[in-house]
């Protein structure tokens, strides 16, 4: 099964002799103790690009029409007359236009309105007739520019902070006959608030959609539950901290990226069960990295590997320099820092002798092989005396191409599916998954086990489909 390990284990040595030498006490089964290397934290993005032009039509489409009309009731004060005069006062407002845009993060929202104004007019000491604007002439036309800056809220979601409007008339309204006050008639403050709320409404639905409280709790559930690269191994991404990164404004657009910390691994076997984590709090993105490192374990029991070796080596002869040789059983462990491979040999001697190597862990046959396999010192100095046509290297040779094992489950086809591996987490979010670079991390033993241990790197992204999206 594919799990964590670590450190390397070798051994020494146990003799005994051919010419009936006293026998050595067997190096012990006790490796060191394992010290698993660390592995660094995943950075899985979220990249959120905005356009505001589709920010725009969508407030243009949704914009109430007009956006403010009515009839209000006012005292107006007319040159010349001694008595403010009780007027009915009807207006129109709409929404023409709507411009956005984004630098840095600051925001600006420039909005156009036409209007028109119409006043009945009641007094019982003249007879005046009704003041209007925009009547059976060309509208008055008003622009407001609303500043602000764009920024993170406590939850992740994006949102505007508004500065102070600013009013700019692009074409008055002439009523110069009276004393009226335009804006004071059109209840400007009251029409600048239904266009803040306008911009404000529509910015704020448009940026939840791609904000992160909106993303993440509907992909919460599909993020911390396990994904199924092949039959029976599953990845967990165990996503631990948010992290928001720097707005960045681009005139029409607006870019942006959610960073999710995790250490992802794989298990084996049936589906796992995992409860599901609250969603951490967001906060300040602190680094700007990008990676994935994902550890992946392998074991062989001792047992099943001597198994291996013994259905190899044992009792089936062979020739080394010159000579036939018939080991009756081996043994592989671990003791210290070293590895131990001790042969019972039949023929042509009958000894126990042992055997030092290093092995190595080969990435692309998931594999474990042993290299620079030599004897013992005590067992080179008895066969130097006795039978030193052994120390000739074909006989550890042969020992070094039969003592080979596959771990328990495929790391290679599991790596081969990591090469471009994408997983639709729904509501328009995809995992996406790719391989650069491999490092392994060493074949290590246990009093039980041989396990191997490497660290993949690459690339976890989340790619997010937004109607808000470039």
């Amino acid at each position: 099964m594919l799990r964590v390990s670590s450190a390397l284990v070798v051994g020494t040595i146990l003799l005994s002799g051919c010419q009936s030498p006293q026998p050595l006490l067997a190096p012990v089964n006790n490796p060191n103790p394992i010290v698993l290397p660390a592995v660094e934290s995943s950075v899985i993005n979220i990249p959120i690009d905005i356009d505001l032009e589709v920010v725009r039509s969508e407030a243009l489409k949704n914009v109430p029409k007009p956006l403010s009309a009515g009839t209000t009731t006012q005292m107006l004060v007319i040159a010349n007359t001694p008595l403010p005069i009780e007027s009915d006062l009807i207006h129109v407002v709409n929404l023409r236009d709507l411009r956005l845009s984004v630098t840095g993060q600051d925001f600006v929202a420039t909005t156009q309105l036409d209007f028109s104004v119409d006043t009945r007019m009641r007094a019982s000491f003249m007879r005046v007739g009704g003041v209007s604007c925009g009547i059976g002439e060309e509208l008055p036309k008003i622009e407001f520019t609303l500043p602000g800056k764009l920024y993170w809220t406590a939850e992740g979601d994006l949102a505007v902070q508004a500065g102070q409007w600013q009013l700019k008339w692009l074409k008055p309204c002439n009523i110069t006959a009276f004393k009226f006050n335009v804006e004071k008639l059109l209840n400007l403050p009251l029409i600048r608030n239904k266009v803040q709320s306008v911009v404000n409404d529509t910015i704020k639905d448009s940026l939840k959609d791609v904000g992160l409280k909106a993303l993440l709790t509907k992909t919460w559930p599909q993020v911390n539950a396990p994904q199924q690269i092949e039959k029976n191994i599953w990845l967990l991404l165990q996503p631990e901290q948010i992290g928001l990164s720097d707005i960045v404004g681009l005139g029409r657009y607006v870019k942006t990226s959610v960073s999710v910390t995790a250490h992802p691994h794989i298990i084996t076997g049936e589906k796992p069960q995992i409860p599901l984590p609250v969603m951490p709090k967001p906060q300040r993105l602190t680094t700007t990295k990008d990676g994935f490192y994902l550890a992946l374990r392998g074991d062989i029991g001792l047992d099943v590997a001597n198994r291996l070796l013994n259905e190899k080596l044992a009792n089936k002869p062979f020739d080394a320099g010159g000579r036939q040789v018939l080991i009756n059983s081996l043994k592989l462990y671990g003791s210290g820092d070293n590895a131990v491979l001790a042969l019972r040999l039949q023929k042509p001697i009958d000894a126990e002798i042992f055997l030092l190597a290093k092995p190595v862990l080969n990435i692309e046959k998931n594999e474990l092989h042993l290299e620079n396999v030599d004897f013992a010192l005590a067992t080179s100095s008895l066969l130097a005396k006795s039978a030193n046509w052994m120390l000739h290297s074909t006989f550890t040779d042969t020992i070094a191409e039969k003592a080979r094992f596959s771990f328990d489950k495929d790391l290679t086809e599991t790596l081969k599916d990591f090469k471009d591996y994408r997983q639709n987490l729904g509501y328009g979010a995809t995992l996406k998954a790719q391989i650069t670079r491999v490092r392994p991390q060493g074949v290590f033993f246990t009093p039980t086990d041989i396990k191997a241990f490497v660290v993949i790197e690459g690339k976890l992204g989340l790619e997010v489909a937004t109607t808000a999206s470039k």
